[in-house]
């Protein structure tokens, strides 16, 4: 018998629009290469900390710089400006996780990508570890009003 661990995830995208109305998207998500050499350093330490979504987490949702040392979900708009979103760790399982970012528009922007990682640095620009990044199949345009929640489910398939 063969067994393999496999992380693998999937990104759920909700736009609240002013008007009311609700768009929605979800699409599977590679997870990054240095989540996947971190889960099997921990595997062979005495002890591991290999959450995606370490504390302190971002937690403002008006559109701020990422704060340095938090962890969670930044999103990059089209210029490269990236900004943190009100980050949880909304469930768990035995094999399954799921992160969620809030943000919430009070003027015009337009987002290009996401990203999931822990221990952001100002100096750097970067997470110390990335888990996921996901670059919109279409740019998402926020207008005053609106409310974008990111979702990851990341999962751990054990064949």
């Amino acid at each position: 018998m063969k067994d393999t661990i496999t992380p693998s995830g999937k990104v759920q995208i909700e736009i609240l629009r002013a008007n009311g109305s609700i768009e929605t998207m979800e699409e599977p998500n590679a997870i990054a290469q240095a989540i996947r050499n971190k889960l099997a350093t921990s595997l062979q330490a005495a002890t591991t900390n290999i959450s995606c979504i370490e504390s302190p987490a971002f937690d403002n949702n008006n559109f701020t710089t990422p704060t340095n040392a938090q962890s969670g979900i930044y999103v990059v708009l089209t210029n490269g400006t990236k900004y943190e979103m009100d980050s949880s760790k909304t469930a768990s399982g035995t094999k399954t996780f799921t992160i969620s970012g809030v943000l919430r528009a009070e003027a015009s922007y337009t987002i290009a990508s996401a990203v999931l990682g822990n221990v952001y640095s100002t100096s750097s620009g970067a997470f110390t570890t990335v888990t996921s990044t996901k670059t919109f199949s279409g740019n998402i345009s926020l207008v005053d009003g609106d409310q974008l929640t990111v979702t990851w489910v990341i999962t751990i398939a054990d064949s």
